[in-house]
């Protein structure tokens, strides 16, 4: 009886193992929001809780008195941070920490239910609890912490998990599961173009790849029968398709129609440039595989040394997955092939874009990985393991994979912020402490400055230290006709240089009231004094 009670136990808890470590990603990530994520703010992410209380203030849903960035977001984080403030006025950083964990709970149940819809059993279930663990240090800036990325992915993997299931369900859950999907994708489509061309170009040729696949091998030439014998096939080309024209027509509304009411840049200003010598495609395409814990800098036999190593390992394990799901494609079910031809096709149109276009950044790769480890659990789901066992502990193994990595990218994250600069709440708590409440600054200490303080310090983010243009960039628009009363201007040294040498420092009647060996601050009696010295 005893025995029979252990074996028990221990099978339950060997059921449950996929649950807890999700569990335990969820808290991790809960800890670094509301422990080290207090002072780890960038202006950028900043930026995000600023129009946030903007737009309570307001009581608007999208601000006529904010310049936003390259996309509108009409559907984005500040919902969540919105809450959060309502909650916390007095506290933006536990507002951010309340958003965030609301984030990343609807994410982890976004997952959940792509999961069920692609029928990918147990090992979908070690895909949840990866993606809810900051492996690589992108994945934890812009997703995790910031959860950018986050909103992006949900929106697509809700849209993949509607038309997933819409393949077997009778005529009319179909076109309600398909209506859903629209509706998500046009509001996605509003968010900006990164889904039409990170997933709805590549579903559609993944798709129309499956079509011609299962209709070659129907068995007949007459097209009536092939059709009938492809049905699932030519319902999920129809979807793509479908989801594709909602994406477009939600773009369209932003970019044709929202830009002349408010103030934001789109994509057009990228032009086809390939540079020889910089974006090559292997290059690009080694960075996709680089996401998944690499970092440079680290010695090989340290902690950090060994993670990286780690992190190559699963770029590599990943690249496996793909050959080894390609050779034996006609041997899956049609989820599982649609699963690997999707990853195919955006590393595809994401490689030659990234390539050619005049503008990249690593982190552009985020709205892949989502796919990218829903197919590692496609080949721990379909794998012929002979040995008993073999599938349950290769989904731990690499279930502790990704968590070394995670912990060693935090760790680095707190001793070498990839965008915060250490120190800065420090001189912003100075600022209160001692009466300032408007004042000057570059963009990457200016947002981060007014989340640190709760919103006490207004800071007009300057384009140069040399000159007093205020440049039309997510901040409020009232900066560029209005002027600070009696302005601070802080200098970073080590972003902006020696703070002897800003202009505005040279030829203004300015002095020098804070100096901590990085951030330097000066006071000015006015306004008046900052655009006589830019002149």
């Amino acid at each position: 009886m005893k025995q029979q009670t252990k074996g028990g136990a221990l099978h339950r808890l060997w059921q449950a193992l996929p649950w807890l470590w999700m569990a335990a990603a969820y808290l991790f990530d809960l800890w670094y929001q509301l422990v080290p994520g207090k002072w780890i703010v960038d202006s950028d992410l900043a930026s995000e809780m600023i129009l946030s209380d903007l737009l309570n203030k307001e009581g608007s849903i999208i601000s006529h008195n904010w310049f936003y960035s390259t996309e509108l977001k009409v559907v984005n984080l500040q919902w969540f941070y919105r809450l959060g403030l309502l909650l916390f006025p007095d506290d933006w950083h536990l507002a951010r920490a309340f958003g965030m964990a609301v984030t990343l709970a609807l994410y982890a149940a976004c997952m959940l239910f792509f999961v069920k819809c692609a029928r990918l059993g147990r090992p979908g279930l070690w895909m949840v609890g990866t993606l809810l663990w900051p492996f690589g240090q992108h994945y934890l800036v812009y997703a995790i912490y910031g959860g950018y990325y986050l909103v992006y992915t949900f929106f697509y993997m809700l849209v993949l998990a509607l038309v997933l299931r819409s393949l077997d369900a009778d005529k009319k859950h179909c076109a309600l599961q398909w209506l859903a999907a629209c509706i998500a994708t046009a509001i996605a489509g509003m968010n900006g173009v990164k889904q039409l061309m990170v997933f709805h170009a590549p579903l559609c040729i993944a798709a129309a790849i499956l079509l011609v696949l299962a209709l070659h091998d129907s068995g007949t030439s007459d097209w009536k029968t092939a059709l009938q014998h492809c049905r699932r096939q030519v319902r999920l080309f129809a979807a793509s398709l479908v989801t594709a024209v909602a994406g477009a027509a939600g773009y369209f509304i932003s970019n044709s129609v929202m830009s002349r009411l408010y103030d934001f840049k789109s994509y057009s200003f990228i032009v086809w440039d390939r540079d020889e010598n910089w974006f090559t495609l292997d290059r690009i395409l080694m960075d996709f595989f680089h996401e998944f814990g690499y970092q440079n800098g680290s010695g090989i036999f340290h902690f950090g040394g060994i993670a990286a190593g780690i992190g190559l390992l699963l770029g590599g394990w990943m690249f496996f997955c793909i050959v080894r799901l390609l050779l034996r494609l006609k041997k899956l079910e049609t989820n599982d092939q649609l699963l690997v031809l999707l990853l195919v096709a955006m590393l595809a149109v994401c490689g030659i874009s990234y390539t050619y276009f005049h503008e990249y950044y690593l982190y552009f790769w985020l709205m892949n990985m989502p796919v990218a480890v829903a197919v590692m659990a496609v080949e721990l789901k379909t794998e012929d393991f002979r040995l008993p066992g073999a599938r349950q502990l290769l989904g731990v193994v690499l279930a502790g994979c990704f968590t070394v990595c995670a912990v060693n990218t935090v760790r680095q994250e707190i001793e070498n912020p990839y965008l915060a600069h250490k120190g800065l709440d420090a001189a912003a708590d100075w600022l209160v402490d001692n009466g300032y409440t408007e004042g000057y600054a570059t963009f990457w200490n200016g947002n981060a400055m007014t989340e640190l303080t709760n919103g006490k310090l207004d800071v007009w983010t300057l384009q140069s230290l040399d000159e007093d243009y205020v440049p039309n960039w997510l901040q409020r628009k009232d900066h560029l006709t209005t002027d600070p009363q009696h302005p601070f201007l802080l200098i970073d040294t080590e972003t902006d240089g020696p703070a002897e040498s800003a202009g505005l420092v040279q030829n203004g009647e300015c002095t020098e009231v804070y100096n901590d060996g990085r951030f330097v601050i000066y006071d000015f009696a006015g306004a008046d004094a900052v655009h006589a010295a830019a002149k």
